[in-house]
């Protein structure tokens, strides 16, 4: 295992190059576009990346990475576009990996002026979760559908939020239309799916239908509500979810309370 945190650092660049490390956290918060990271490790299993792409980073030779987590921030210093580019980029050698997380904030810069042919697509790909505090507010279905596009294999499909203070850098821009075609993975892969911290707002609702009605063979749509919602709100949820369409007779609807210690 190896742990990299970098913040301030000025003076030299980081390479990574270890052919038998297995684990890999890389804090990447430095601020200078000259510093730069070179990442080589071929027998590399787990991944996890959080901060900043603010220069010609490398990251190669990274074949069985099965699991990751990415939590990218937004580097004001760089186009947003051209941010967006850097971070597909990025992920291009993590096409092998089975079990993907990563944060609302990587997720929507990731589907800036993003369409299903960009960026790489990930065929091993059968547990994606996606996370952040709730001030984010990141439901938009038309996003979370561009992603599945690019794991046509995909069985487990999982939304956690915390509900956190902070910034919202981005508006949720909820796209409600019916899609023409629907992600192979919600035709024949997706089996389960959980959203946990679920507080029943519009744009949480809709994701929640399409999914259950462009999900051919799902056998579970897990909803955990949190606990400072009052009973009859609780009731309404459950009654509004139990109403929408499932495209799998075998879908089962399965209601919890999410507790905070």
């Amino acid at each position: 295992m190896y742990d990299v945190n970098f913040e301030h650092w000025d003076e030299f660049n980081v390479v990574v190059l270890v052919p038998t490390l297995k684990t890999l956290h890389l804090h990447w918060h430095v601020l200078s576009s000259s510093i730069k990271f070179q990442i080589n490790t071929p027998a590399l299993e787990y991944f996890n990346f959080r901060g900043f792409l603010n220069g010609d980073n490398v990251v190669e030779n990274l074949p069985n990475v099965v699991e990751c987590v990415l939590q990218f921030e937004q580097c004001v210093l760089i186009d947003f576009e051209d941010y967006a580019k850097r971070l597909r980029e990025f992920m291009g050698p993590l096409c092998n990996v089975i079990s993907m997380e990563f944060s609302t904030t990587t997720a929507q810069i990731l589907c800036r002026d993003f369409n299903r042919e960009d960026g790489p697509t990930f065929y091993n790909l059968s547990s994606l979760k996606l996370f952040g505090g709730s001030s984010s507010e990141w439901y938009a279905w038309h996003e979370v559908r561009l992603l599945l596009f690019r794991a046509p294999k995909l069985q487990m499909l999982a939304f956690e939020w915390k509900h956190l203070l902070g910034l919202n850098i981005y508006k949720p821009n909820p796209c409600l239309e019916e899609p023409l075609d629907v992600p192979e993975c919600l035709s024949s892969h997706l089996t389960t799916c959980h959203y946990k911290g679920f507080e029943g707002k519009e744009e949480e609702m809709e994701l929640v239908r399409q999914i259950l009605k462009a999900a051919k063979v799902l056998k579970l749509m897990k909803i955990t509500v949190t606990s400072y919602l009052g009973l009859k709100l609780k009731l309404l949820i459950r009654e509004k979810l139990e109403k929408f369409q499932r495209s799998s007779q075998n879908c089962e609807i399965a209601f919890e309370e999410l507790r905070f210690t």
